[in-house]
């Protein structure tokens, strides 16, 4: 069963922001707060739109990467008390968003994420 988003941003580029509360009971009446914020992205051609790719380009990504890729952020806070969880996990988000929320709104943000991966795949094989 797949968890419920704890809130859902749909971004002017056509992808979805998912925020999650992973958060986990450690004691009596502690938490370990967790936000998880994920974003799924079909690799499809018409992603690559400032730098079109020829098909075997495009071909050898969808390859190397699959579909879709994703992008994952994660923050966590221990030791927090019963009455401070909500708190803390709001201001998780607050911080996420606020720090990072325009970067992966940013229209170039889907395309950038699957570059990057693809590069980073490509390298990493080239040092086996």
């Amino acid at each position: 069963m797949e968890p419920t988003p704890y809130k859902k941003i749909e971004f002017n580029h056509g992808h979805c922001l998912e925020i999650f509360d992973d958060s986990r009971k450690i004691g009596a009446d502690a938490w370990v707060v967790i936000m998880t914020a994920t974003m799924k992205i079909p690799v499809e051609a018409s992603l690559f739109a400032s730098e079109p790719l020829s098909d075997s380009k495009f071909n050898d990504i969808l390859d190397t990467l699959g579909s879709p890729i994703e992008y994952r952020y994660r923050l966590e806070r221990n030791m927090i008390m019963d009455h401070e969880k909500d708190a803390v996990l709001e201001n998780l988000v607050n911080a996420f968003l606020e720090n990072t929320g325009r970067y992966v709104a940013n229209p170039k943000f889907p395309e950038k994420l699957a570059l990057k991966a693809y590069r980073d795949r490509v390298e990493k094989g080239k040092k086996k």
